[in-house]
């Protein structure tokens, strides 16, 4: 008879703290300088350029800010400056629409080719 392999739900949640913990100490202290820092910086780019709502929205101007402290209203000036205006920007949801108006055309567009082709 085969041995049940353990699963996390055999734990307690202590133990799984515990475990999860160890698993963190061990990886990091086996990471270089470097695999730290582009670790690191994956996990900021998720963090920050993974906002979703208003509030985490919120929670990382707040960081920003702190961060850039008295240089802050530079910074976005700078990046004012650098970023022209005259992009457009939309919102997720008219991203959306925006898609899935394309896919419609393009299903008009394949109706048409087929009932054409079939005359």
């Amino acid at each position: 008879m085969k041995n049940k392999e353990i699963s996390f739900k055999d734990l307690s949640k202590a133990q799984l703290d515990a475990l999860k913990e160890s698993y963190i100490d061990k990886r990091v202290g086996s990471m270089s300088e470097n695999d730290l820092r582009k670790f690191a910086k994956e996990v900021l780019d998720l963090q920050v350029k993974g906002t979703v709502g208003n509030e985490e929205e919120r929670e990382i101007w707040k960081e920003m800010k702190d961060h850039f402290s008295e240089n802050f209203e530079k910074e976005i000036e700078r990046v004012i400056k650098n970023k022209s205006s005259t992009e457009v920007f939309k919102s997720p949801e008219e991203e959306e629409f925006q898609r899935r108006l394309e896919v419609l055309e393009q299903r008009k567009k394949e109706e048409i080719k087929k009932n054409t082709d079939m005359w």
